[in-house]
């Protein structure tokens, strides 16, 4: 009778390895996915599972090949995480449920703010790195249709890797960070269509015959969208209405998870994703009122998610494989880590983003995504590619994951690197916001760079207070505002030495950058000193951890953001306090002297 002790005393030793792998990964300040996937790698079916094979052999002087890779002395401990069948389920799995966590943080609310230019700009970065991904392949001898399913695969990043690795250096809000952030929420709901069209890619039959499969396809999808509306939109009240007497939150947890399993098991029943399913049902939950309940509950089981996933990707690598086709994986991933920061870049322009930034999240985006394993299996079904193309597909994933945190860490410097050397060839100008009026005349004048909230402020202050002020800023709304309230103003990139001669630098009395972005911060600093070494630097810090770093960079004052908040903290609770026990003082005294009051003594 089949037991299932010995798969999951697998799985335990499974995730202790990533556990312990991914903490070692931690602690030399690399992404504990890097742990996760080395301890797939090592207990998987290609070095486990070789190991194992060559042990046999070696007893019984026999090779075993074919079926009997598995010789059936192994324990069935072993013989669960060795076995492909059983690698390939527990990868389906692993993705089904991170796509369900995934989708429960995608924010529609999000993207709306982002704007319709931060869609476009993610449309067309697919667009684009898919067309050049399929000539690139075409150029090989390859089939179109294979083509555009590379493309596809190979166009989408991996939010959950790069967003994590953003917030770890604190650049979620720099320039760079937020342009990836928009197109990478584009790419995460992208992958619902993208799905579609690699499956009409594998079709058979007339070109007729696969045009309306597919739009039975499409239909099928909206559907399925449609149940799942109606589900979070009358069912979900229903049931949190119904249960909120109890207060019971275990039973709105688990009517969530059933939902998203069922949402995962109908989908393969209408012949889609599993996965797929689970993420369209998730990402409308996470718009429901249990969903901030839900993400806090669920926030535990997301780590064993992610976990398994990241393993079972690691456990479908193969090294002897990588190795032997050294060459391929080699111009395969040279390809991508040149074409797509290129196409990034390419695309930033277009919206009128500075040389830096566009490079720098052209770097960070530099990777194959989780959704693109979901493509590439959804692709191998179709036979749209083979299994060596899956192989490559995964061997890639693989490496640029691991090469993932390295390339947040030097996008920044890439960016400033690669804007110089586009200065020095020519290419690179100040901008189309720039009016070389602005900086005439201008003696004794404060040069503000950034006009979001806190730069208003400032500003204000000192225009109001006589002050000849100018601003500095990328959005050419928030220039426009500037103008519009009297000061000068100007388009473009402050850390760029020629805008800084536009505004005068070296006549001006103070330079106030207040800018989330530390990084760029810094490289303003730098070339305003190169320029006016005298000039006063006043600087925001959005972290305590950088106010030594903008000091030595060369700043005169630097306000720490999270200590004046913590100051501000604390004297409104201390007013607060205060101002309650006078008033509990004063009733107490009203009390104690009105007709019939009683004192403490009596």
């Amino acid at each position: 009778m089949p037991s299932i002790w010995e798969p999951l005393f697998g799985i335990i030793v499974l995730l202790a390895l990533a556990m312990t792998l991914g903490s070692i990964a931690e602690r030399l300040k690399q992404s504990a996915i890097v742990g996760f996937m080395l301890a797939g790698l090592l207990l998987g079916p290609n070095v486990l599972g070789r190991f194992v094979q060559w042990f046999q052999e070696k007893q019984s002087d026999t090779v075993i090949t074919g079926a009997d890779a598995i010789p059936p002395q192994v324990p069935a401990v072993l013989r669960a995480m060795i076995d492909p069948a059983q690698i390939t389920a527990i990868a389906d799995l692993g993705v089904t449920l991170l796509m369900f966590t995934i989708g429960l943080e995608f924010s529609w609310s999000r993207l709306k703010r982002l704007g319709l230019k931060a869609i476009a700009t993610g449309v067309m970065q697919i667009v684009v790195t898919m067309a050049a991904t399929t000539a690139i392949v075409m150029l090989f001898n390859l089939s179109f249709t294979a083509g555009v399913a590379l493309g596809g695969i190979f166009a989408l990043s991996s939010t959950g890797v790069v967003m994590p690795a953003l917030a770890r250096r604190s650049e979620v809000d720099s320039v760079h960070g937020r342009f990836a952030l928009g197109i990478l929420l584009v790419q995460d709901i992208a992958v619902i269509p993208l799905v579609l069209i690699i499956a009409a890619l594998g079709g058979t039959g007339t070109v007729g015959q696969v045009v309306w499969h597919t739009v039975g396809q499409f239909g099928i999808v909206a559907g399925f969208i449609v149940c799942c509306v109606v589900l979070v939109k009358y069912v979900v009240p229903r049931v949190v209405a119904f249960n909120a007497p109890t207060g019971n939150r275990e039973v709105t947890v688990l009517f969530a998870i059933v939902l998203s399993l069922g949402a995962a098991w109908g989908a393969h029943k209408l012949g889609l994703s599993p996965a797929l399913g689970a993420f369209i049902a998730a990402i409308f939950l996470g718009e429901s009122a249990i969903a901030p309940r839900l993400r806090g509950d669920v926030g535990p089981l997301k780590t064993i998610f992610v976990t398994m996933f990241f393993a079972s990707i690691g456990m479908l690598g193969d090294p002897v494989w990588i190795v032997q086709h050294w060459w391929q994986v080699g111009v395969a991933l040279g390809i991508l880590l040149l074409v797509k920061p290129t196409v990034v870049w390419g695309v930033g322009r277009v919206f009128k983003l500075a040389h830096r930034h566009a490079i720098a999240a052209g770097v960070c985006m530099g990777q194959v995504g989780v959704f693109s394993f979901v493509l590439a299996r959804s692709a191998q079904d179709g036979q749209v590619i083979s299994e060596q193309m899956f192989s490559l597909v995964v061997s890639i994933t693989i490496l640029t994951l691991f090469l993932t945190p390295y390339l947040v860490t030097f996008a920044p410097t890439a960016g400033a690197k690669g804007e110089r050397l586009l200065r020095r060839w020519g290419l690179a100008k100040i901008g189309s916001g720039v009016d070389a009026s602005v900086g005439r005349e201008l003696s004794s004048h404060i040069v503000v760079v950034g006009f979001g909230p806190a730069g208003r402020a400032v500003a204000n202050r000192m225009y109001q207070s006589g002050s000849t002020v100018v601003v500095v800023d990328l959005n050419p709304q928030s220039i426009k505002a500037a103008r519009d309230a009297g000061m000068r103003a100007m388009v473009g990139d402050a850390s760029s030495p020629e805008l800084l001669k536009q505004v005068s630098i070296d006549t001006a009395e103070a330079l106030v950058i207040t800018l989330p972005d530390h990084y760029l911060a810094m490289a303003v600093i730098v070339e305003a000193l190169e320029l006016a070494p005298k000039v006063q630097i006043v600087v925001r810090a959005r972290y305590h951890r950088y106010v030594d770093l903008l000091t030595r960079t060369g700043a005169n004052v630097v306000i720490d953001e999270e200590a004046n908040v913590g100051d501000r903290l604390s004297e409104s609770l201390r007013v607060k306090v205060s101002t309650d026990s006078e008033r509990d003082h004063e009733v107490i005294k009203e009390e104690a002297t009105a007709p019939g009051g009683k004192t403490e003594t009596e």
